[in-house]
C-alpha cells in the first residue's frame, strides 16, 4: 500500500518542501517539484520501487490563494458486469459539537458522531483501528469516507489536524476500508494558518484520485460483494477459527500473486480477477473475515534495508490477536498450502516488515507472542526442537503413505533446523535410512520437497514410484 499525498501551504500559496523522504514500499510520499504515486513494485515477494512522475510545463505562482495543482488521472474504463450500486450515496451529515465539558457521554452510550458512523460504516464495530479515533478524528475521517464513497475530490474538515493525523486518517481510508477500493491513494491538502505546538495544520483535501468511475466502480463492488456474501455463508455454523480458516482457503485457491494488473491492489482483483498482490489480498481478507463478524485489520511495514514493501492482516480469533498472511500462500490448494504465517506471533512477519510510523504514531497494533494458535501448532505440525522433528516427519510420511501420495507441510521453530533437514533430505538414502529409526519405510514411494525460508516451512510430496 503507497499512499501519495501533495500539500501546499493555503497563507502563502507556494508549495513547501516536504519532511519526510520518498522510500520504497510504504508511507505518504512528499517531495518538492514532484508528485508521488502508488507504484506496482510494493507488494510480496518482488516488485520494483514506486514510479516517480514529474509534472511537465507547470509555473508555479506565489500568490495570497490557494493555488490547486492540476493532476492528470486515468480513468480506467470497461464494464466489469453486474447492474446496481450496492453502496447508496452518503450525504454528508453535520454533527453538533458539543460545549466545553459536555463531551462524555454515559457508559454504553455512543456520542453523535459514533452514532453516525454506525450508520455510514460497514462493520464499524469490527474495525478495529477506527475504534481507535476519538471523536474529532473520526468526524475528519467520515468527512474524507463520505467524499471517497461519493466521487468527490475534494473535503473541507470540520477541523483542522496534523500532518501525523492527516497520514493516519488516509491509511485508514486506503488501506483499512476494502469497500472503498475505486481510490487510487493519490490526495492534494492544504495547510492553514493555524498553527498547533508551533505546527501547520491540515484543513482540507482539494483533490482526491481515482483509478475507477463511479458506474464501474458501483458494477465492480456489487461483483465482489456477492462473492463475498457467498464465502460468508460458505462458513454459516463455523467456529471463528474455522470460519477464518475457510476465508483463508477460499482466497488463497481463488487468487495467484501477480503485479501487473491494474487492480491488482483491490479485494476486485483478487475475487474477480483472481489476479492480486498482498494489499490486495489483505483487504479482500478483511472485508470477509468482518463480513464475519471476525475483527480484522490490515497493516503495512517495509524492511529497514529499503525494499519493497508488504501488507497483511491481524485478526481477533477466540479474543487473541494473530498475524495472519494469506499473500504467502497464494496459488496453494488442498494439502499443498503451507499455512507459514496463518496466525502466527507478532515476530514472524514484523520482524521482517516494521509497521510504517503512519500506524504507530496514532494507533496501537495489536497481536500475541506466541506461536500456540498458529496452524501448525493446533495441528502437531510444528517443531519446537531437534526431540520433535522425527517423531513428527514419521508421522506425516506414514500418514500420507496410507493414502498412496500426497503432501504435508511442517514448520520449524528454528532456521537452522531447516538446513539440518535439507541435508538429511537431500538424498534419498539419508532421507530413507532416518524414517527407518522410526519405523517408517519408503520402500516403492518417492518424495520431493520444497522450503519457504522466511516461514521456515519444509513441505514434502510423496508418491508412488513406479
Amino acid at each position: 500500500m503507497i499512499m501519495a499525498l501533495e500539500f501546499r501551504d493555503q497563507t502563502s500559496g507556494q508549495r513547501p518542501s516536504g519532511r519526510r523522504s520518498p522510500h520504497n514500499g510504504t508511507g505518504i510520499q512528499q517531495r518538492y517539484g514532484e508528485t508521488w504515486q502508488p507504484g506496482a513494485g510494493y507488494g510480496y515477494p518482488g516488485g520494483s520501487a514506486p514510479k516517480k512522475r514529474r509534472r511537465v510545463g507547470a509555473a508555479w505562482i506565489a500568490v495570497p490563494v490557494l493555488c490547486v495543482a492540476a493532476v492528470v488521472i486515468l480513468l480506467l474504463s470497461g464494464v466489469l458486469g453486474g447492474t446496481s450500486a450496492p453502496l447508496p450515496e452518503t450525504k454528508p451529515t453535520p454533527v453538533e459539537t458539543p460545549e466545553p465539558g459536555n463531551e462524555e457521554k454515559p457508559a454504553g452510550e455512543l456520542s453523535a458522531i459514533r452514532e453516525q458512523a454506525e450508520k455510514i460504516i460497514p462493520g464499524y464495530h469490527c474495525r478495529y483501528l477506527v475504534q481507535q479515533l476519538d471523536d474529532r478524528m473520526l468526524e475528519n475521517f467520515l468527512a474524507i469516507y463520505q467524499a471517497v464513497a461519493n466521487f468527490r475530490t475534494e473535503v473541507e474538515f470540520p477541523s483542522s489536524i496534523s500532518m501525523d493525523e492527516m497520514e493516519a486518517l488516509m491509511t485508514l481510508i486506503y488501506g483499512n476500508c476494502p469497500e472503498l477500493f475505486q481510490i487510487d491513494g493519490n490526495a492534494t491538502y492544504y495547510y492553514n494558518s493555524v498553527d498547533r505546538d508551533g505546527e501547520k495544520m491540515v484543513t482540507g483535501i482539494s483533490e482526491l484520485s481515482y483509478h475507477m468511475d463511479e458506474g464501474t466502480y458501483r458494477r465492480a463492488y456489487q461483483q465482489c460483494d456477492r462473492i463475498v456474501q457467498e464465502v460468508v455463508s460458505g462458513a454459516a455454523g463455523l467456529s471463528e477459527r474455522e470460519a477464518e480458516l475457510h476465508a483463508y482457503r477460499y482466497v488463497t485457491g481463488h487468487c495467484v500473486y501477480d503485479l501487473s494488473t491494474p487492480y491488482c491492489a483491490t479485494p476486485y482483483g483478487a475475487l474477480v480477477e483472481g489476479r492480486a498482490k498482498c494489499d490486495g489480498t489483505g483487504k479482500t481478507m478483511q472485508w470477509i473475515l468482518e463480513q464475519m463478524g471476525i475483527v480484522c485489520l490490515s497493516i503495512s511495514g517495509a524492511p529497514l534495508d529499503g525494499g519493497n514493501g508488504h501488507q497483511w492482516n491481524v485478526a481477533e480469533i477466540d479474543g487473541i490477536f494473530y498475524d495472519l498472511d494469506a499473500t504467502a500462500d497464494l496459488g496453494n490448494q488442498g494439502d499443498k498450502l503451507l499455512y507459514g504465517r496463518f496466525n502466527v506471533d507478532n515476530h514472524l512477519i514484523r520482524d521482517i516488515y516494521p509497521i510504517r510510523d503512519g500506524y504507530l504514531s496514532c494507533f496501537t497494533v495489536p497481536g500475541t507472542d506466541s506461536m500456540s494458535g498458529s496452524y501448525h501448532a493446533r495441528n502437531h505440525t510444528r517443531v519446537e526442537s531437534d526431540a520433535d522433528c522425527g517423531p513428527i516427519l514419521a508421522q506425516q510420511f506414514s500418514q500420507v503413505i496410507q493414502k498412496n501420495g500426497g503432501s504435508f507441510a511442517i514448520q520449524l521453530a528454528q532456521s537452522a533446523q531447516l538446513d539440518e533437514l535439507s541435508r538429511i533430505f537431500g538424498k534419498w538414502e539419508d532421507a530413507e535410512r532416518f524414517l527407518k529409526e522410526y519405523g517408517v519405510s519408503l520402500q516403492g514411494f518417492g518424495y520431493y520437497s520444497l522450503t519457504q525460508p522466511e516461514t521456515n516451512v519444509y513441505q514434502f510430496t510423496v508418491y508412488r514410484d513406479s
